[in-house]
This record gives C-alpha cells, structure tokens and sequence, in this order.
C-alpha cells in the first residue's frame, strides 16, 4: 500500500504583502486579519517580518515593525511566527555590531517570535552565529540560510562547505536554500538538495523566487528530491513576490509521493482577500517581470535594472547588462546578490554597460565589501576590481556603536526596541516618533481600539462571506473585534460574483440583500445603462448590480427569475451587510 509523506510549508504572505516600497497601501490591522486566516492554513511558521517589510512599515506608514510582528502573534493563535534577520545588517544597510544584532532578536523573541531564519550575503557562519546564539537563548527555533548563486558554479564544492559550516551552528533546525533568481536550474537544485541534507543531517528547507513560473516547477523538483519544507505565499501575494504559490504546489503534488501539509478549502478561500490587498501597480509590474527575460536577477533587481535602461533607451542592452551582473560578482570575490550588496553589483554592472568603461568609479558599498568590511568574501577578488576599490574615496565607516550608546544619543521617547530601529533607520523612526505624538491615545507597544479602522472591518466582512464561518474574531493591541453574520450565507452563482441573498417575505416578495459592505452602483459605468430597473424581467444568474469593496468590484446576481418590484438603494450610496437592495417578485 501506498503512503504518502507530507511536506511542511513555511507561510511568506504577511512579509509579502508588507514589503517596501507597496507596503504603504498594507495597514497592520490588514496584516493582522490575514494572520488570523492563515493560522488555520496548515503552515508550520508563518514568516512575518524580513528588511523589506520592516522597511516598508517604517517608510510606508510610519508603523513601527514590532507592533506588525506582536498583532501577528496575537492572531496567528499558537502558530509560530517567525522573523527573518540579515547577520550583519539585520533589517538595514549598514554593517551592525554583534551586540545590536543580539538585541534586535532578543526583542523579536520578546515580542513573540518563535523562529529566527538568519542569513548572511556572504554565507559566514561565523556572521551567523551572534544572531543564532540569541534565537536559541530566545527559544525560537534556528534556521540558518544557505544564498545561492550567481558564483561560483553550481557544482562547485564551495556550496556545499558552506552549508556544513552554517548547519553545524548551535542549534540549528534546519537549513534554508535561497535562491532569488533562479541561479539554479530545477534539475541542478534535484541534485543539490540531497547533497546538502546529506552533508548538513538536517532538514532542508527552500526558498525559491524566480520568473514566468520557474520557482514552483524548481520547488516541486526540489521537494520530490527531499526538501522537508517550501516557503509559499497565498494567491496574488505569490505572483507579487515571484515565489511558488501555495495553491500552485498543493495541486502540482497532488496524488504524488509528497503532499503538501496544507488546508486548501481555506486557502483558495484567502487567495480571494488577498488579491484585494495588492496594489494594481505592483501586480502590473509582477506581470511585467514574470512575462519578461529570465535575467538570472531577483525580479526587484531585474525591475529596476529595466527601468534604468528604459530611461536611457538602452532597453535593448538588457540582457547584456543581466550577464555584466554575473562577472560583477565574480570579480568582486563571488558576491551573491542578497541585500545590500546585490543592489551595489547590479548598480555596478550597469554602470559598466552604460559607460562603456569597466571599473572607473566603483559602488561605495562595494569598495567596503571588497575591503573586507562585510566580512570574508568567497573568492579572491580580481585585480581590475582590486585596484578600482584602492582609487575610490574611502565610504563612511563609523565603527559600531553598543546599546547603551545608541540609547544615549537616540531622540527622546524611543523604548530600547525603537532605538534598534532608530540606529538602522533614523528619519524613519523619527517620523514614528511624531506620529506617535500626534495621535491622542495610541499606545506605543500595540494598536489601541481606535487603531482599529474599517479597512480591517472590510476584510473581516469579505473573510466571514467567502468562508462560511458564522464569525470571526481578531484581537489586535488588546482590542477585539469580531464580525458575525446576519443571515446564512449563500452560494455565489457564478466564479466572481457573490449571491445576492434572496429572502422570501411575506407578501411574496424576495428580498435581495446586499452580502459585503461597499459601495452599490446599478451600472457597470456611469454612461451605461442600469443594470436592472423597476419593472424589468431578469432571469437565474442574471447581475442585478455591483458592489465595490476594497477597490473590488463584486456582481450581485438573480438567484431565481422574476420581475424587479423595487430598486431600494441609490446609486452609489454605501450599503452594510444586510442591506435590502432589491425587492423581487418570482
């Protein structure tokens, strides 16, 4: 008989949906009533917090990360929310002490994280191991990150001492291979992954992003070949972030050998909510990208590349500038292309391309990295980029503050775990500061019930309608708040339009009710005609009017012919659940 052996899938869709530079349009009570569904999803952890969402909280709404990560907890119900921490970085650019990286996962483990993923642009494990002693001493659960490509090879023997380095760390769980620009073929990871389990006698686990559907064909190879765990995201978080996404691989498994761990009614549920999350421009340019080349870049690198070359109508020299990117790294002593220093070679390699000259000026923070100033490189740097780095002006190199001095000289009102973002990104913890001032009665360690806005109210409405459930509740900061439904559900006729809820009354009538809070409109445009008026005949399925919530345009649709009595909403006028939108004569 037959058995099949799940596999465990690490939830990215709260870091996805949060990430510079969209994370504006993303509020934290957004980020807490997705937590609360995807508690229920199957996810063994649930990755919350990385540089990209931390700087988008700060940046993007002027929230601070830790209130992002503490309502994760809350809602996420007992399953582990974890934080992604670069070692020598942590959610910033510059090179930190020991001392501060140690801190910052002690206040992430303070604020109920329960599983630190470290990683190191350079894959040190010496790097590594501050951070990876502080998760253990927090109790969360250690997985050290393995960053793949663009050099040396893929066969190369380095990889491999590499990840024996990073998994023989204290503690370590299991180990993560990255891979954000498909360095890797599919066959190639087949073949990688068992090594590395073998070599390392830990789990391994995979985070792949890649373009035009590579990372979930790369993800299926590498979990038929014995990854115990994939990193996935929900729905359009997936196709935002060009990583495999958590419907795509639970089907691409199905009836197989290795199943995903996964709760897929619920699921495809939240895929629909989290469409209504992303920004139309992002989804614009993630179309764009996956439909693109496949540059070897991660897709934001490969994006702001294009956009480069597009300005200066060197769009036509794309692919040569994408190969520049690979020697680059080479050259400066096999740098892979993880934040900061992947910006700094691919800024480089353009500049080689739109120049026309290699190695007049250099990146300044790639003068420090070739300096040694993010610590030992993986390769010997090639002459060309030696000298280059030797005629720069010397960067800015302050050394390392310790806590005690950073709180000395940060502005006055900042808690210890404020001043570890402070020292990361002053301007924008400043502006944390002021707004904080500035909103009478919200608590600096939480969202207060005023927090609670109607952005969450909406999505709780949507994730109550398209589940089933007779309520849902989520505590944010303290505050609960909870959406009940009025009347039963009622299944949608068609894929994109919602029932609008027929209640037979007593005089005969049938009662359209309205099953989402938005705005109603009787048109597809204001030019067109009604969709139906007073009087008209309209037949099972037929839509009855549109319904906008959270820039959604939902069809309410005829559950039964008959003939419209009442129109009982004017156009364009807001409607709750519940609402009597159309009386209906069968």
């Amino acid at each position: 008989m037959s058995t099949t052996e799940p596999v465990g899938y690490v939830d990215t869709t709260l870091r996805d949906l949060a990430a510079h530079p969209w994370a504006g349009a993303i509020s934290t009570e957004e980020i807490a009533a997705v937590a609360a569904q995807l508690a229920g999803s199957g996810a063994v952890a649930l990755e919350a917090l990385d540089s990209f969402s931390a700087r988008g909280a700060l940046e993007g709404r002027a929230e601070s990360p830790w209130d992002r990560l503490r309502v994760a907890v809350h809602a996420a119900k007992g399953v582990p929310v974890g934080v992604v921490v670069a070692a020598r970085t942590l959610f910033g650019d510059r090179p930190v002490g020991p001392d501060l990286a140690r801190r910052l996962v002690h206040s992430a483990c303070e604020s109920g994280a329960r599983r630190v993923r470290v990683i190191d642009p350079l894959n040190d494990a010496d790097a590594l191991r501050p951070v990876a002693e502080a998760a253990v001493a927090g109790g969360a659960e250690l997985v050290p990150t393995l960053v793949l490509g663009p050099a040396p090879g893929p066969t190369d023997r380095r990889w491999l001492e590499e990840a024996k380095a990073i998994a023989d760390l204290p503690g370590a769980a299991a180990i993560c291979l990255v891979d954000r620009a498909g360095h890797l073929r599919p066959a190639e990871l087949a073949a990688f992954v068992p090594r590395v389990a073998e070599m390392t006698g830990i789990p391994v686990e995979l985070s792949l992003v890649g373009p035009g559907g590579l990372a979930p064909v790369a993800a299926v190879e590498g979990i038929e070949a014995g990854a115990a765990r994939v990193q996935a995201a929900v729905g359009a978080a997936a196709l935002a972030a060009a990583r495999p996404s958590v419907e795509t691989l639970r089907a691409a498994l199905a009836g197989g050998p290795r199943e995903l761990a996964c709760e897929r009614g619920l699921i495809n549920r939240l895929a629909t909510i989290i469409w209504s999350l992303i920004p139309a421009d992002r989804l614009r340019q993630a179309q764009a990208t996956e439909a693109g080349p496949a540059l070897g870049l991660p897709l934001d690198l490969a994006a702001g590349l294009a956009s480069r070359l597009a300005r200066l109508g060197m769009l036509d020299r794309l692919i040569d500038a994408s190969e520049e990117v690979k020697r680059v790294a080479e050259e400066c002593g096999n740098l892979t292309l993880a934040h900061p220093l992947g910006p700094a070679v691919v800024a480089q390699a353009a500049r080689h391309v739109i120049e026309g000259t290699r190695w007049i000026e250099v990146e300044p923070v790639l003068v420090t990295a070739i300096q040694g100033g993010y610590g030992r490189l993986r390769g010997d740097v090639a002459d060309v980029a030696r000298e280059a780095a030797e005629a720069a002006p010397a960067p800015d190199a302050d050394s390392p503050a310790d806590i005690d001095e950073l709180v000395a000289e940060a502005p006055d009102g900042l808690s210890e775990e404020d001043v570890l973002l402070w020292a990361q990104f002053p301007e924008a913890s400043a502006r944390l500061l002021a707004r904080r001032r500035s909103l009478v009665g919200e608590a600096t360690d939480g969202l207060s019930a005023a927090g609670v806005d109607r952005g969450l109210i909406e999505t709780l409405v949507d994730v109550v309608e398209s589940s089933g459930e007779a309520e849902v509740s989520v505590e944010v900061g303290g505050a609960r708040v909870t959406v009940r439904r009025a009347a039963p559900a009622h299944h949608a006729a068609a894929p994109g339009a919602l029932d609008g809820g027929p209640v037979p009354v007593g005089d005969g009538l049938t009662r359209v009710e309205s099953p989402i809070v938005g705005t109603f409109y009787r048109a597809p445009s204001p030019e067109a005609p009604p969709f139906a008026s007073e009087g008209d005949r309209v037949s099972e399925g037929q839509t009855l009017c549109i319904i906008e919530a959270m820039k959604i345009f939902n069809e309410i649709v005829a559950e039964q012919a008959g003939t419209v009595r009442e129109v009982c909403v004017q156009n364009a006028e807001a409607v709750e659940y519940g609402t009597l939108l159309f009386l209906i004569e069968p």
